[in-house]
Order: structure tokens, then sequence, then C-alpha cells
């Protein structure tokens, strides 16, 4: 039975922006997993989001879609990679890998980050980046390099930002559907 994983980025929760609607909508399709992930200056690490997403390591399996957005698709990469995992496919909505010159966040995302990526496209059939020319948070050139080194197809819309609520994506992320089967 395919299943859906949608995780959240820093600071963030399961309730934010348009992952209510977007569990809704998947949850018409199969079962979806969307939990709260623990967040702030000394809870939000690799470790942490492991153990909360370790208990439905089972669950995962080759026709397992992975929805992340900011931190959460590297942090998929590394879960994945760490435990042998294969999937069917991971959307990132403005994934990156590496520093992004916001000390806060850069604290909080150390510990997800990894030297080399390259390796998960052997862990996973399909990988879609949704990326946009104007993140007011991770510059371009992290969103386009995640990308690239996944190999992975692109989706950049114009005008987009973070994919939040202050861009026009805090109820509904409609364009999303039409990649996730």
């Amino acid at each position: 039975m395919k299943n859906y994983f949608i995780i959240h980025g820093s600071f963030g929760d399961s309730k934010e922006h348009y992952l209510p609607w977007l569990t809704k909508e998947l949850n018409k399709k199969g079962e979806v997993v969307c939990l709260d992930y623990p967040i702030g200056l000394n809870l939000q690490n690799f470790d942490n989001w492991e153990a909360t997403l370790l208990p439905f390591k089972d669950k995962i399996n080759e026709e397992t879609v992975f929805i992340g957005r900011s931190i959460a698709p590297i942090f998929i990469v590394k879960f994945c990679l760490k435990h042998k995992l294969m999937i069917g496919k991971l959307i990132s909505i403005s994934g990156f890998n590496g520093f992004i010159n916001i000390p806060d966040y850069d604290t909080v995302n150390k510990s997800f980050l990894l030297n080399s990526i390259d390796e998960f496209k052997d862990c996973c059939k399909k990988i879609i980046c949704f990326y946009s020319d104007n993140d007011p948070y991770v510059p371009y050139f992290q969103l386009d390099m995640f990308a690239r080194c996944l190999a992975a197809e692109t989706v950049i819309v114009k005008g987009a930002g973070h994919f939040n609520a202050d861009t026009g994506y805090g109820e509904k992320f409609e364009e999303i559907l039409k990649y996730i089967d």
C-alpha cells in the first residue's frame, strides 16, 4: 500500500502552511504520517528527529513518498542513507544541504548536513525538487546545488519564496499534487 510521510522544516510543525491541507488530500490516496518533530535550539537535531521517525521505519518501502520542506529533505536523505532504505519518491520543497548564514537556523540545521548526497540517487526511484527564484532564507545556489547533486527533476516556481504563508502557500499547494503519484 502506498504511504506518504510529510515532514515540516526548522522551527515548524505539522499544522503550518499547507501541511494540513496536503495531509487531507493524501489521506484519500493512502496512509499519511505527518508528525511534529522536536524544534528549538536545544531540541532540533538529527538524532531527535531520527528518534521521532524511527518507530515508523518498518512502514517505509519502495512505494513510500516523502514530502519535505526546507531542512526536511536533507533529513530524509540522511535517514534513508543511514538506515539503508529504498523509497519510491522524494519531493523536496526548498530543500538544501549547507549553511544559509542565519545563525539560529545554521545552529539547529548543522547536524542534518552531509558531505555527500550523491549515493541517495540509488535509494530513491524519483526525486523532484521544488524551489523558487526568490527564497528569502536559502540562497538560490544552495537550492540549485541540492537538486543537481540528487540529479532531481526541478520545478522552479517564480515568486514562491520559501513556499510558506508569506508567499501564498498558507492554505494550499495545488501544484504539488501533480508530482506526488
